[in-house]
């Protein structure tokens, strides 16, 4: 290597651990002569030097590593194999190993920045899983969220996330947050990944439902089925809890952003207990008739399902199962007999009613053949 290039790299060093991103720019500028601009992928300008120095970023943005666009060498910052922006060289080439070296330490000094808005997130995920479950208190719950920069006595609505995301695809989801971590500041609302779902804490203002669309299309890009579930205004931790629900309840809907409608505590209960056994108590519930269908080829199950999705409502559910009413009425008397219950009793409508849900929750009807 020449002593030029060993003293310039030298100074960069210098600049990042004495300053980060903003003096690295700077040296790198002073090194190279020629102005320099740091950019995330949203376009906000990280870093520039000179300060004021006007920058085509979309057009850079676009560029591909190594490309010479508007006058300026554009580089890939990449971390874990993830482009996360790109820094900009007034000039046409660099004659020495400094602009790969200046790239290489922006990327380090991005990944430390990462890493604690990676650690900040596993503490408030933590936290989350206590409120969630119920072992904190309010008080405590509201004090913690509010060390961790959550004032939760605010107005806020929950998001939640999901998509059919291949392995390690939530670590592309964009992580944001860089502008604010340079200065010093926490991300303007929570974001964090909790049992295969991207929870987020938004304040009940004007952004909330573009955020769902936006986290909407993040999840579309990386895999499919993307839905996203957002919540009533609530305050408090309690309203952590009840948000959290209601965004997983409105998550059932389907594809989309969907909102809460009434509360279906069926399927709440059947999505956020792991404590109970549910899809092995409602197996045993509805064993007769499971047995029956397997050993006679019918589908009583699928039946008793129709007949309770459709209110009980006979003409409505003939013309779901594509049968005659009387067909119906004797398959009605077949599943008492085999169940030995009462189908005008509400409490056993109701048990009997979460046992399909159950069921329902694990896939089985989706497959068309429950064992």
């Amino acid at each position: 290597m020449r002593a030029k290039d060993s003293d310039a790299l030298s100074r960069l060093v210098f600049a990042t651990r004495s300053g980060g991103l903003s003096h690295l720019v700077h040296a790198i500028r002073e090194v190279l002569d020629a102005d320099v601009g740091l950019f995330d992928l949203s376009g906000s300008t990280l870093a520039a030097s000179p300060s004021r120095s006007i920058w085509a970023a979309d057009a850079l943005l676009g560029a591909r590593d190594g490309d010479v666009v508007e006058g300026c060498a554009v580089r890939a910052v990449e971390v874990d194999g993830e482009r996360v922006a790109c820094l900009a060289v007034r000039t046409e080439s660099d004659d020495g190993a400094v602009l790969p070296v200046a790239v290489d330490l922006v990327a380090i000094e991005l990944m430390r920045l990462r890493a604690a808005q990676v650690g900040w997130r596993e503490l408030v995920s933590g936290l989350l899983d206590d409120i969630l479950a119920g072992r904190v208190s309010e008080d405590d719950a509201v004090a913690r969220l509010r060390a961790a920069g959550l004032d939760v006595s605010r107005p806020f609505r929950m998001l939640v996330g999901w998509a059919d995301l291949p392995a390690g695809a939530r670590r592309s989801l964009p992580w944001g947050g860089i502008y604010a971590l340079m200065n010093g500041q926490r991300e303007p609302f929570l974001r964090v990944v909790r049992d295969g779902r991207v929870l987020m804490l938004v304040p009940d203002d004007d952004l909330p439902d573009r955020i769902a669309e936006t986290l909407l299309r993040q999840l579309s890009r990386l895999g499919a089925g993307a839905r996203v579930g957002v919540s009533l205004p609530h305050r408090g931790a309690a309203g952590v809890r009840v948000g959290f629900f209601e965004a997983s309840s409105a998550l059932e809907e389907g594809e989309g952003v969907h909102h809460p409608r009434r509360l279906d505590l069926v399927r709440l209960l059947v999505m956020t207990n792991a404590a109970v056994p549910l899809g092995e108590l409602a197996r045993e519930q509805l064993r007769p008739l499971l047995d029956y269908d397997a050993a006679h080829g019918t589908a009583l199950l699928e039946t008793f399902r129709v007949y309770l999705e459709t209110d009980r409502d006979i003409v409505r559910a003939t013309e779901r199962l594509f049968i005659h009413r009387n067909t119906l009425r004797y398959r009605l008397r077949q599943i008492t007999g085999l169940l030995d219950v009462d189908l005008d009793s509400v409490a056993t409508i109701a048990t009997l009613w979460l046992a399909l849900r159950a069921l329902d929750g694990e896939g089985a009807f989706d497959k068309g053949n429950v064992q």
